[in-house]
């Protein structure tokens, strides 16, 4: 038997191979054409007489030939003959034989085989299953099949085997047993390049996979045009690739599997990495929204980053009250943004329309910008609360509700009402939203009794939105007798970090040779704490190998672990912090050092010599008031990562020319104590950066997109620079027209038309202003040169859709809610002509509504509505941009 059986039916084995096939393009060919190809590819001979015959009876011969040629078996010519009816030298002898051989065919009887009885499709569809190893079915019954067969044909069925005909005991023709023929043979064929697919992931990456069959070693995958790239081939015989992120548009990805050098196969897929956009947006309650994009946002505060509080807006009713913002929140897929306001109904009212604005500043976690969002919302809440959830940690019980809410109503447990005082043994407090409401996300009950029952009834509990709940269930903590262990402990210099194998209430002590220091648990996770033992190394020794042990730590219910030792080596921090870099940037000279500085105490005085541009030195000038940390990055704080290994010396009015700071032995140390050695560090002033005197008087908003900024001196025509200009830290956009207005003390900044997407306050700042003398910018308070703007959306609404109400009324759609009807700059066409009559408006939110006379309007007509210099406005006061719909 030839190896290609065995591999055939070890693929036969996969169930759902059949249904694969069954959608493959073979499977549109007709039945002869399936015959020819198995004559093209040598595994069946055709007849004597070249005709296909497809529609006669098949013989038993005849089938005993296609099977085996079909299976790739071998003829057997071998003597002595399995049948007293069939003898050495008829053409049919070795397929019979090597089929009796295979266990595919058998006798009549007596000895005896048959070749020129015909056969039935039961039993060629028998032969079928058991070349292919399928089970038979166990007692199963086929409508029209015989006893013997139903299991053999109700494995095919199961296996998804597609049967050419349902009427099992007639005559199998040789058309029939050609299909069943070629599809055996489909099954055996070992596809190189297999289950290819190609998908775009939320950080616009790109994730190929797929599988590889027959003595493929590598895979390459090409993006677009990019170069080919290795896939990791894993030992099954499955590829994946990832690559970097992609610029929007639509990609052509090419998957190649190689022999060595020779290609295999390939094939071909296409995928499209879309725009950031949002996908949609849901009033979850009476003060929350989520907001859904269609791929990752990007985490934090910096800029891009969802937690900016100023990307987002809802804007007010009719007399401008509208809830404040107070928190956005990012799901851990990272595609939701949920926000949460101020309560609606107290803040603008539910149950009406409002105009929510997500800014394009948004950026999606590959760095994509948002494209700009505004529609609007109905603020709407006829949902009750419900308790989603109670947990248990220690002897404390949380229950947690779906959604805020302002009121618990009344508590009781075990009959008694609940009190909210710490000194009643058994009591509760609220887990707040964090708004200045502080509604209710949860209630937290302490100091319950492990494996008690407690019957919980909340009464009368009132979401932001005024609907009414109750709530009642029985609490019982589980009984916890387990102890907490440590799961490992880890070194860094002479810290101590224990990773616990549950939530602790105390951390214990660790001890070494009489020495004992507290544990601190940590306030981002209580399954970890740490120990301070660096003091055990002294003043002297550098590092110990020490046995340390770990004793007294606690479970959240009490249960004390078992104490822990391990050998670990602590060490000592002797590297001292060196000087990077130094700067002037017009208030403080700021210095840069290697690591993180211990900021307790002061920062002493010192001094510099200063090298004017003609050459004149002056030495031992004082530098005064330091102060630890600086604001590296220009964002209004010191928090940011490596701003605290900086210090910092008030200065005003430095003179160009080079600058020598000596920096004293001992002027700072780092958190281990290590004193920086005596050196010094120099920078430069360059002209123009001479006195630090120019304050911005006033920054406004003197118009929707337009800002109007005010100095104190004359300024040259290089603050005419966008650069200049940050709006949350970001350079003013493209197409920003900045112009001096009156005099040049005065610098107005026209936005681009939609450059503010959402109304909101941001922080607008002035950085590298120089006036006419060279004096620079005054940084030494915030006053001077920034100040916090509420901007008003300057985006135009535009006309979207227009319908035919009736014969004397017309609908057009807006992409945002109509404030102002217009009295002007309305025109209507129909067939082509302008329509002259009176016309006459109202709104339903963004839907303008336009009424003329009867009889005007005909379902057959072309109808136009252009907007040309129309006042018509949006709730922001900003006019409808020109242009038309058509109906």
């Amino acid at each position: 038997m030839k190896k290609s059986l065995s591999l055939l039916l070890a693929i036969a084995l996969v169930f759902g191979l059949f249904a694969s096939m069954a959608s493959a393009a073979e499977n549109d060919l007709t039945t002869a054409q399936k015959y020819q190809q198995l004559k093209d590819k040598g595994i069946l001979k055709g007849t004597t007489t070249g005709s296909d015959m497809l529609d006669d009876n098949l013989t038993r011969a005849q089938f005993a030939t296609i099977a085996v040629a079909v299976l790739g078996l071998s003829e057997d010519n071998s003597a002595p003959s399995p049948f007293s009816d069939i003898k050495a030298g008829q053409w049919w002898y070795g397929a019979i034989k090597a089929a009796s051989t295979a266990g595919l065919v058998n006798g009549i009887g007596n000895g005896k085989f048959g070749p020129k009885q015909t056969v039935t499709l039961q039993e060629v569809y028998k032969v079928a299953a058991s070349a292919l190893k399928l089970a038979p079915v166990t007692d199963a019954k086929v409508d029209g099949a015989a006893a013997w067969a139903a299991p053999y044909i109700q494995a095919l069925i199961d296996a998804g085997f597609k049967l050419p005909s349902t009427n099992y005991k007639a005559n199998a023709t040789r058309g029939q047993t050609i299909e069943v023929a070629y599809d055996l043979y489909l099954a055996g064929q070992v596809q190189p390049l297999s289950d290819v697919s190609a998908v775009v992931n939320a950080d616009d990456t790109i994730t190929v996979t797929g599988k590889t069959a027959g003595g493929v070693d590598s895979v390459k995958v090409a993006i677009g045009t990019a170069a080919e790239a290795a896939a990791t081939l894993n030992a099954d015989g499955s590829f994946t690739y990832t690559s970097a992120a992609q610029a929007v548009g639509t990609y052509t990805v090419k998957v190649v599997a190689y022999k060595g050098t020779a290609v295999a196969a390939s094939t071909e897929k296409s995928v499209e990495v879309a725009g950031f956009k949002v996908e949609s947006a849901t009033v979850l309650n009476g003060k929350q929204i989520a907001i859904k994009f269609n791929k990752a946002v990007q985490a934090g505060t910096a800029a891009g980053g969802h937690n900016n509080l100023g990307y987002y807006s809802l804007s007010g009713n009719s007399s401008g009250s509208a809830p404040v913002l107070r928190s956005a929140s990012l799901s851990d897929d990272k595609t939701t943004v949920t926000l949460t306001f101020n309560r609606f109904k107290e803040n603008g009212g539910l149950d009406r329309y409002a105009q929510l604005t997500v800014s394009d500043s948004l950026k999606s976690a590959s760095g994509k910008s948002l494209t700009a969002y505004k529609e609007p919302i109905l603020l709407t809440d006829t949902t009750s609360p419900s308790v989603t959830g109670v947990e248990y940690a220690g002897t404390t019980a949380t229950i947690k509700f779906s959604e805020p809410v302002k009121s618990v109503g009344t508590l009781t447990l075990g009959g008694a009402t609940l009190s909210s005082s710490a000194s009643t043994g058994v009591y509760y407090s609220l887990v707040t939203d964090g708004t200045t409401e502080a509604d209710a996300t949860a209630i937290k009950i302490y100091n319950l009794t492990t494996n008690t029952n407690y019957s919980f009834y909340l009464i009368g509990g009132q979401d932001t939105a005024d609907n009414l709940f109750d709530y009642n269930t029985t609490l019982n903590v589980p009984s916890d007798t387990v102890a907490p262990s440590i799961t490992s402990l880890t070194v860094n210099g002479g810290v101590l970090t224990a990773k616990f194998s549950e939530a602790i209430s105390n951390a214990g002590n660790v001890y070494w040779n009489g020495n004992t220091v507290p544990g601190t648990i940590s306030s981002d996770d209580n399954t970890v704490a740490t120990y301070n033992v660096g003091s055990w190394l002294g003043s002297s020794t550098t590092f110990l190998n020490i046995t340390v042990k770990v004793s007294g730590y606690k479970d959240l219910v009490g249960n004390t672990g078992s104490d822990f030792t391990q050998a670990v080596t602590i060490s000592k921090d002797t590297t001292a912090p060196t000087v990077v870099s130094a700067l002037y940037d017009g208030n403080y000279v700021a210095i840069k050092f290697s690591e993180a500085l211990d900021t307790t105490g002061t920062v002493a005085n010192t001094t510099y010599t200063y090298t004017d541009s003609s050459s004149v030195v002056y030495q031992n000038r004082s530098l005064t008031g330091g102060s630890f940390k600086y604001d590296a990055n220009n964002d209004g704080d010191t928090s940011d990562s490596g701003e605290d290994a900086w210090i910092k010396y008030a200065v005003s009015g430095l003179g160009t020319g080079k600058y020598e700071v000596s920096i004293p032995a001992g002027l700072v140390k780092d958190a281990a104590g290590n004193l920086v050695a005596k050196t010094s560090v120099t920078f430069n002033v360059t002209a123009g950066a001479t006195s630090g005197s120019v304050i911005v008087n006033s920054i406004e908003q003197t118009a929707n997109g337009q800002l109007t900024f005010k100095f104190n001196a004359n300024l040259t025509t290089a603050a005419l620079d966008a650069s200049k200009y940050l709006i949350n830290g970001v350079a003013l956009p493209s197409g920003t027209n900045i112009y001096f207005l009156g005099d040049k003390k005065t610098v107005v900044a026209d936005l681009p038309e939609g450059a503010i997407a959402a109304s909101g306050t941001r922080l607008i700042k002035v950085v590298n202003i120089v006036d006419e003398n060279g004096n620079t910018l005054n940084t030494s308070n915030s006053a001077y040169y920034q100040a916090s703007i509420n901007l008003t959306e300057n985006t135009k609404p535009v006309a979207q859709s227009l319908a035919l109400v009736s014969d004397s009324a017309l609908a057009v759609t807006l992409s945002e809610t109509i404030n102002a009807l217009p009295t002007t700059g309305v025109e209507i066409y129909i067939n082509g002509t302008k329509y002259t009559g009176a016309q006459s408006y109202s709104k339903s939110d963004n839907v303008l509504n336009i009424t003329v006379a009867a009889g005007t309007f005909s379902a057959t007509q072309t109808i136009e509505v252009k907007f040309n210099g129309s006042d018509l406005t949006d709730l922001n006061g900003n006019k409808v941009k020109d242009g038309s719909v058509t109906k």
